[in-house]
């Protein structure tokens, strides 16, 4: 049975940009009251979208600032929601939060702000939501997850990991759901997602073709409702990246997977020598910190989802496929038709 937005209440995380601020006008353009919640840095932005909302949807909206990587974030947020707007009849666990780098240079911060983030904060408003949910005996949550769930991903490490989490643990609160409740819980596992953080990032010249595929906001937040409104218990929008998922997740040997990335992770490096550099450079999901193309630190900022990860550029840049597939055959044990023997791995 599908489900009728119009007159439920929603809280969107992270809804001041990005797939946050798609996903809101989409649940508005349905009749949906919405509970919009950023971070303070956030907050005029925010106050604006809301105005906007409302004015063009006929809707109610509220507005609520919070850092729901401190350890009262989560819970005050939805003690605050209740209080104003009500029952949360749908829940998006939308903010998160990437670094790029090499594992070993990741500051011990910027780890622990990832998986308190982008893991614990969804956690606990998805516990919060679900209880009062599953007594009511409805409501649906949808917790952004990325295509990066499914594959380990070099450089985006912490990243990919979280993005795991999120995976099965929503999979594990779907199935504890007894299947007569019409409650649901829904990933949506997008690809990079084009905004215009990335034309305003300073990205290096030489990566820009490879961005060319990336999904707009309009279509991996309408994917997302879509999701949300049939029950689909993950979606992975565009048929490329499907086909993608199915083969990577479904049915790529672990070992030639592993081979395949490293070999990928490498030649992103070769192509664009900044992102191979130990510098971290930050992937704003939503709400992050502004960037300043002056800051070496901050070379490279690119906006996905919120998200995607490193493979799916590859994935989804055509051009020079043919050298590409010579080069995973010399790179991973594969047998040479022309002498009937394997390679050696890398």
């Amino acid at each position: 049975m599908s489900l009728d937005f119009k007159g439920k209440t929603a809280l969107v995380t992270g809804s001041a940009m990005g797939i946050g601020r798609g996903i809101s006008e989409g649940l508005a353009r349905q009749g949906a009251d919405l509970a919009l919640a950023d971070l303070p840095s956030q907050e005029a932005n925010l106050r604006q979208w809301a105005g906007r909302l409302s004015k063009s949807y006929g809707i109610r909206t509220w507005t609520f600032t919070v850092d729901l990587t401190d350890a009262e974030g989560p819970e005050s947020l939805y003690h605050e929601v209740v209080s104003r707007a009500g029952d949360i009849d749908i829940l998006v666990n939308n903010a998160g939060i990437c670094w790029f780098g090499d594992f070993p240079d990741m500051p011990l911060d910027r780890i622990e702000k990832m998986i308190l983030l982008n893991c614990l904060a969804g956690a606990k408003l998805s516990r919060l939501c679900l209880s009062s949910m599953i007594e009511r005996d409805r409501g649906a949550i949808l917790n952004l997850s990325s295509i990066s769930a499914f594959q380990p991903v070099p450089r985006m490490a912490v990243y990919a990991a979280t993005k795991a989490f999120t995976q099965s643990l929503s999979e594990a609160i779907r199935d504890e759901v007894p299947l007569t409740s019409r409650v649901r819980v829904c990933t949506l596992n997008p690809p990079f997602t084009r905004t215009s953080l990335i034309s305003d990032a300073g990205v290096p010249q030489d990566f820009i073709p490879l961005l060319t595929s990336f999904m707009g906001v309009e279509d991996v937040a309408r994917s997302g409702i879509d999701a949300l409104k049939k029950g689909k218990p993950r979606f992975v929008p565009g048929l490329f990246n499907k086909v993608m998922y199915l083969f990577v997740a479904r049915y790529l040997p672990r070992t030639l997977l592993s081979a395949l990335t490293r070999l990928l992770c490498h030649r992103l490096s070769d192509l664009v020598p900044a992102l191979g550099s130990s510098r971290l450079d930050k992937i704003r999901n939503t709400g992050g910190e502004s960037y300043d193309r002056n800051v070496p630190e901050q070379q490279v900022q690119i906006s996905e989802r919120s998200a995607g990860d490193v493979t799916s550029v590859f994935h989804q840049n055509r051009r020079g496929s043919m050298h590409r597939m010579r080069s995973v055959r010399q790179a991973v044990s594969l047998p040479d038709h022309r002498t009937g023997q394997e390679k050696d791995a890398v």
